[in-house]
Order: C-alpha cells, then sequence, then structure tokens
C-alpha cells in the first residue's frame, strides 16, 4: 500500500480550508508552485482528482471530500503524538528581532503559523535596522535576530544567501547614467546602505543622498516616485520597482542570519527552527 506522506496532507488540508492555493501557501509559507506540486502528487498516489477547479474558485471534488475527513484525523494524531512524547506545548514568551522587510515577507505567515499552533506562546516582535537589532541582542533585549550581516561579520550562522540588485521604479525617469547618482537610503547603521556606498567608491562613481529613511516602504515609495535609486534583494522588490538596466557596478549577495542569546527558552528554540525553514521559501 502507497504510504500518503504528510507534508502533502497538510498542504491538501490548508488548500481545502482556504478554497484558494495561493492562501494555502501564505499560510503553509511555501511558494504556490510547491503547493500545487504537492496537490498533483497527492492526487497522483490517490489515482483521483481532489479538486474541482475553475478561473475562480477551488472546490474539493466527491472524493476530495472523503480524503479530507482521514487528512484531518491523521494530522491530528500526529500532533496528538508528538505532544504526548515531546511533552505539553510550548508556553512562555519569546522576543523576535527582525528587519523591517522581512516583517513584510513571507516569514510573517511562518511567524502567524507558528503562534496559532502554539497559543500559550507570546512572541513579541521588534523591528528595525540590522545593526541595530544586533546591538539589542547584545543588550539582551531579543531571544533572537533574523538580520542581514555585513561581508566578513561573524554574526550568527547564514540561513539564506540573496543577491542585491540596483532598482529605480518602472516610470521613474532616474535610470543610473546619471552624472551623479541620487540615492534612497537607510540612515546608519543600515548594512544595505554601506554596501551601496562601498560599492560605488570603489568604482569612483559620484552619488548623492536624496532619500534617508528607517521605513522600507518610504524607500520604496521613493524609488516609485523617481526622486532615487536604491538597492533591493529579489523578495523585498515589490511591483512598480525594477532592476536597473544601466550597468552599475555589483553588489554582490547579502547573507541573512539568525544570532541568539547563549541560553534560550523550548519555545525560542522552536521558531528558530521555523525561521530557519521558512527562509528558504523566501
Amino acid at each position: 500500500m502507497r504510504p500518503l506522506p504528510t507534508e502533502l496532507l497538510r498542504s491538501f488540508v490548508v488548500v481545502a480550508q482556504t478554497a484558494s492555493f495561493t492562501a494555502a501557501s501564505e499560510q503553509l509559507c511555501l511558494s504556490q508552485s510547491t503547493v500545487s506540486q504537492h496537490i498533483r502528487r497527492l492526487e497522483d498516489l490517490v489515482g483521483v482528482p481532489l479538486f474541482e477547479r475553475d478561473t475562480r474558485n477551488v472546490r474539493m471534488s466527491h472524493q476530495g471530500e472523503s480524503l479530507h475527513r482521514y487528512a484531518v484525523r491523521i494530522l491530528d494524531l500526529m500532533d496528538e503524538a508528538m505532544t504526548t512524547v515531546c511533552g505539553p506545548p510550548l508556553n512562555g514568551t519569546v522576543h523576535l528581532g527582525l528587519p523591517e522587510d522581512f516583517a513584510s515577507s513571507r516569514l510573517a505567515g511562518a511567524l502567524g503559523s507558528f503562534v496559532r499552533r502554539n497559543p500559550e506562546v507570546e512572541l513579541v516582535i521588534r523591528t528595525g535596522l540590522s545593526g541595530d537589532l544586533f546591538r539589542e541582542l547584545d543588550e539582551n533585549k531579543h531571544d533572537l535576530v533574523f538580520a542581514k550581516r555585513l561581508s566578513g561579520s561573524q554574526r550568527g550562522y547564514v540561513v539564506k544567501s540573496e543577491p542585491l540588485h540596483w532598482c529605480t521604479g518602472a516610470s521613474s525617469p532616474v535610470r543610473g547614467d546619471e552624472a551623479v547618482l541620487p540615492l534612497a537610503v537607510h540612515p546608519e547603521p543600515s548594512i544595505t546602505r554601506s554596501r551601496m556606498f562601498e560599492t560605488l567608491k570603489a568604482a569612483n562613481r559620484s552619488y548623492r543622498v536624496a532619500v534617508v529613511s528607517s521605513s522600507i516602504m518610504v524607500i520604496q515609495a521613493a524609488v516609485m516616485a523617481g526622486l532615487g535609486v536604491a538597492a533591493f534583494t529579489g523578495y523585498a522588490m515589490p511591483e512598480g520597482i525594477v532592476p536597473l538596466a544601466e550597468d552599475l557596478p555589483p553588489l554582490g549577495v547579502l547573507d541573512y542570519v539568525i544570532d541568539r542569546q547563549p541560553s534560550i527558552s523550548q519555545a525560542a528554540q522552536a521558531l528558530e527552527h521555523v525561521l530557519a525553514d521558512a527562509a528558504k521559501e523566501l
């Protein structure tokens, strides 16, 4: 008899509950294509269609409704087994530091899922610049920090590396070939700001600071309005912002890391694993 992998069943149950592949991908912190692949693999295993799809709706088929009842029971039993073996549910307070662009990404879905699974855990999140978050970690204000680190730094351990791109607004007159390049940057201590300045100085490229803000939303708005160019990784590049076509010196890759206190609670350890796994899907 063919086994039913739990990751496929979990994707199936969430798609059934949300009636949306998009909503399910956000809740599961997986890409939509991954969720679709899970459903296709499960349909291949059971040999019947589980959903009826059209351009607007996703509905379970008759066979899907039958499987759904079993899938919910299977997942509930697995959760019960883990609680029995591993002990009572997690509890306590976890203090987490995040840059603002992380907080607005798919990572937020992973955090929401963690809180729903662990209602006795109080999650306190502070957003800020990576440099400030590391300093606050050293001051014992956070249990965990998920942030960017400068090249050569030994803070934390790398969970993801992302290319950094020079960006402009899709309709912006700023194209990157200006004699003096206008920039939209975060204040110090911003790792992206430092990378931009160092790269331009090494290339003897003239620049001026046109906009300074600690808010990623303000930086994005300034770029789209044509006030300057900025640097974004792919996941933080919203609609309306595009990579510059002009040949500017490459910004290289940013490392995203998790750093933590030497001793943290079981709840914080569990959250650390959630963050590391979710980073792979950003």
